[in-house]
């Protein structure tokens, strides 16, 4: 048998490195001396053809061989081991890559023994290259290399380094997961807490904190820091050192590795923050106006190193959170600034009307319509020229052009004539408003009726005319103007005091109305003594009656959630909707009567329906449909953050309608407050906005669908109760539970009278009653063993409210039922939320009927104290 011809590298034992470029070179070198290999010339004829083409291959890739797994690699392997090159070239893998040997060795003895391959994307490897360990990654694929004889002789490794990419891919995610949850937050102190718990936990800080600068020390004080995996209060200074912060005020990112750089010192005592030490910390400025006025720590603990990687999350996330925080902050002042604004504009005195460029009116308020004698309508987006040829009876177009064409402010005074024929004198301020450029971009004109003062004028001639024959007529007159004012000043407080006083003016009607209805019980000598206390009681109610009266004068309004029947709900107010929309506009009311009940406020819910049935009307311009349906839903798994609420039971009205619908544009700021297409006076904008507040605080959701040309539908997720609406019994007051059942009450009101009224009205009914003078008194009572049945107390105490002690006695009776008494109709829904509310002045009926509710009906849960903590 022939020998066959070798076509190997035998001829020239170190050819096949010829192309090898520097590992080529070092594999011929002293340096691969004592190789478990060898020397290259003793190699196999299969690793010498291996190695010959993978040495020029650009790929990075690296060949284990043998059973120690001998590394031998190209020029484009070597960076990414840094620096193991070039000691790790023909020695045993374990002896260069130990620090991940126990999770390397499995994958290359895997390979070697089944000879099957491995791959895998974005591998990471644990690896220590530049003399700290860090976490890389590469896309790997481990393949057999087989020898002549069909045995395994090593594992090939393609790989490519990914980390650059991982690493990015890891930030840019941070980045969005952040750039998407700060536009829907207004809290800036939130913003804060939300950046530093991310990037504390992205990193495993051991502490993070935004600490900002004092504009007048120029210290940094902190507000809350993460911690121990979560971020937690706490108020204090932060020392930075003069050359830390010298190089913060020019922009750069200091890493400092001295504990003493960046310790916060407490303004109040607090726990130790760690048991570890700092090892190493960052700090990123952030600017403003090219000054630092904050700075944006992470702090690490053990030997640490900060990769690039790393120091780029620290500095986008405080970058980005900073931007956020500065956006909100302006923003809220923005808003401040403009309801501040609109506030003085339409409570001004004087008369203020504001054009554009071309004279045309954009706003006036209520005050220059009065002075002009025209509605809103009239006035909006009509010219100054046309208004004056309409009013003045002295107008000059030609003046009136020059207004567009002045520089500074002037002063005119003219005679208008209104609508109804009637003369004002008005003396008109106007002041151009000019651009950044200094052109005209406006005018305002701030009016004052002087039709007093000129025909004060005009009466002082006649005077000096014929003094004596007027003289009396102008002191009538002056008495006349000086009752009008007073009377008018009267009006103004009515409505400026009307609020503030029910509490106490309800704490005085209490007591008479409850003495009255205690004596009417009594056994009296004569008719005259019934008929005394019966006009009393009258008087008394008419009081009630009146204090109400005052609060509808000053705006007050009491929002109440109750269980309420949807079906019954919008068929009673079905006329009212037709009668709205009128005869062109079919109302069409798809509602089953077997609907689960919603716990809502009624009459904000038949307001928000009644508001979206108006805007319908609106949009629909000659005939069309409004439709108005509803059924139940389960919203499961949802998280909170789109239109659906949160996951639960709940029944989705929908209200939709055939009309204009709304372009993109308009449909992104529909719910926006005070945004309205309908014009000046034809519209508040706050309709949508109420309604979807409605819905978002009754623990529902709200969404707006709605196409161009075909209409607009609105949803709304509202919460189902599974208890009964409730119905009132009639009778007399007087069944309470305690003529048959001698309950124990007790009675909380730090206003001596009422209390002792209310506990002689209860005992007159059957109940046992305690009095309690004040909240840490009933606290007292109870700590030492009192278990009334039932707690009455009143809202607004000196100590703390009526809530915040109901939520306490809880802690030592959870069941204890709980009726809150008020003299303020206007305490919000998050004040006494969860508690029935009992308002003053009551009759005896009312307060039977409420304690026979409370008691009967079943426990209220304690509410969240954070709830509770907002009571006042």
């Amino acid at each position: 048998m022939d020998t066959p011809p070798n076509t190997g590298f035998s001829a020239a034992p170190l050819r096949f490195l010829a192309n090898g470029g520097a590992v080529g070179d070092l594999l011929q070198s002293p340096l691969i001396d004592g190789s478990p290999l060898g020397a290259p010339s003793e190699w196999p004829d299969t690793l010498k053809t291996l190695m010959g083409t993978i040495l020029p291959v650009q790929a990075q890739i690296v060949l284990f061989w043998g059973a120690e797994f001998v590394a031998l690699y190209n020029d484009a392997y070597a960076p990414s081991i840094g620096e193991k090159h070039p000691r790790a070239l023909g020695r045993p893998a374990i002896e260069n890559w130990r620090e991940l040997w126990d999770d390397l060795e499995p994958l290359l003895r895997g390979v070697r023994e089944s000879g099957q391959t491995f791959a895998a994307k974005d591998r990471a490897f644990y690896i220590e290259r530049h003399g700290y360990g860090e976490t890389v990654y590469f896309d790997v694929s481990y393949s057999a290399v087989y020898q002549a004889d069909g045995a395994v002789g090593g594992v090939l490794c393609v790989v490519t380094e990914t980390t650059e990419r991982v690493h990015f891919e890891r930030c840019q995610a941070l980045l969005l997961e952040l750039g998407q949850a700060f536009p829907s937050n207004r809290d800036p102190e939130q913003i804060e807490a939300g950046v530093i718990r991310r990037v504390g936990r992205e990193l495993g800080a051991a502490r993070v904190h935004l600490a900002e600068a004092d504009d007048e020390k120029g210290d940094f004080f902190i507000r809350r820091e993460y911690r121990q995996g979560d971020v937690v209060a706490r108020s204090g200074l932060i020392c930075i050192s003069d050359d830390t912060c010298a190089a913060l005020r020019q922009g750069v990112t200091v890493q400092a590795t001295a504990k003493a750089d960046s310790v916060p010192v407490d303004l109040h005592a607090v726990a130790p923050q760690s048991d570890g030490s700092v090892s190493l910390s960052v700090h990123v400025p952030l600017m403003r106006h090219d000054t630092l006025a904050g700075v944006f720590t992470v702090e690490f603990e053990g030997q640490r190193v900060c990769s690039p990687h790393d120091i780029h999350i620290i500095e986008e996330a405080a970058k980005l959170g900073w931007q956020w925080i500065n956006h909100t902050r302006a923003e809220s002042a923005l808003h401040a600034s403009s309801a501040q604004l609109a506030g003085m504009f339409d409570q001004a005195g004087a008369g203020i009307a504001l054009c554009d460029h071309r004279g045309v009116f954009q706003q006036v308020n209520d005050r220059y319509c009065d002075i002009m004698g025209l509605q809103r309508r009239a006035i909006a987006g009509r010219s100054i020229l046309q208004l004056q040829n309409d009013l003045a009876a002295d107008a000059q177009p030609m003046f009136y052009e020059n207004f567009l064409t002045a520089e500074a402010p002037f002063e005119l005074t003219q005679h208008h004539v209104r609508a109804n024929g009637s003369v004002v004198w008005v003396q008109t301020h106007v002041t151009p408003l000019l651009d950044g450029q200094q052109q005209l971009s406006g005018l305002l004109f701030v009016c004052v009726d002087i039709s007093a003062r000129v025909g004060a004028e005009h009466q002082l001639i006649e005077l000096n005319e014929s003094l004596e024959q007027r003289v009396a007529t102008m002191v009538a007159e002056r008495e006349a103007a000086i009752s009008l004012l007073h009377e008018s000043r009267k009006i103004e407080m009515v409505g400026q005091l009307g609020g503030g006083i029910a509490h106490d003016f309800n704490n005085l009607l209490t007591p008479i109305m409850t003495s009255l209805e205690l004596l009417r019980r009594q056994p009296v000598s004569n008719d005259r003594s019934h008929r005394l206390i019966d006009a009393a009681l009258q008087a008394a109610d008419r009081a009630r009656i009146l204090v109400g009266r005052l609060l509808t004068f000053a705006r007050r309004q009491t929002l109440k959630p109750q269980v309420v029947a949807l079906h019954s709900l919008v068929n009673d107010m079905r006329d009212l909707i037709q009668r709205s929309l009128g005869p062109t506009i079919e109302v069409i009311v798809e509602i089953p009567a077997d609907l689960p009940n919603i716990l809502i406020d009624p009459h904000q819910l038949e307001l928000g329906v009644l508001n979206l049935a108006v805007n319908a009307r609106d949009a629909i311009a000659e005939r069309g449909y409004l439709k108005i349906s509803a059924r139940p839903e389960v919203v499961a798994d949802s998280p909170g953050l789109g239109p659906a609420p949160s996951q639960g039971s709940y029944v989705r009205l929908t209200v939709s309608d055939n009309g204009s619908g709304m372009s993109e544009e308009v449909l992104q700021r529909c719910v926006e407050p005070f945004y309205s297409t309908k014009g000046v006076g034809k519209g508040t904008g706050l309709g949508l906005s109420m309604m979807q507040g409605l819905a978002l605080q009754s623990g529902g959701g709200f969404d707006i669908q709605s196409t161009p040309g075909l209409g607009t539908r609105v949803d709304i997720w509202l919460p189902v109760s599974s208890a009964d609406v409730l119905k009132v019994a009639e009778g007399d007051g007087d069944s309470a539970l305690g003529a048959d059942h001698p309950f124990h009450v007790l009675v909380v009101d730090d206003e001596e009278l009422v209390r002792y009224t209310v506990a002689l009205q209860l005992r007159d009914l059957g109940y046992r009653v305690t009095e309690a003078a004040s909240p840490s008194a009933a606290e007292q009572m109870v700590g030492a063993g009192l278990r009334p049945d039932v707690l009455i107390t009143d809202q607004l105490m000196a100590e703390k409210s009526g809530t915040q002690l109901a939520l306490s006695l809880r802690e030592v009776l959870p069941a204890l039922p709980v009726l809150v008494v008020t003299g303020y109709t206007s305490e919000s829904s998050t004040q006494i939320a969860g508690f029935e509310v009992l308002a003053k002045p009551f009759s005896r009926a009312d307060i039977a009927s409420k304690v026979a509710q409370v008691i009967s009906g079943p426990a209220v849960p304690a509410l969240i104290s954070e709830q509770a903590g907002q009571a006042s």
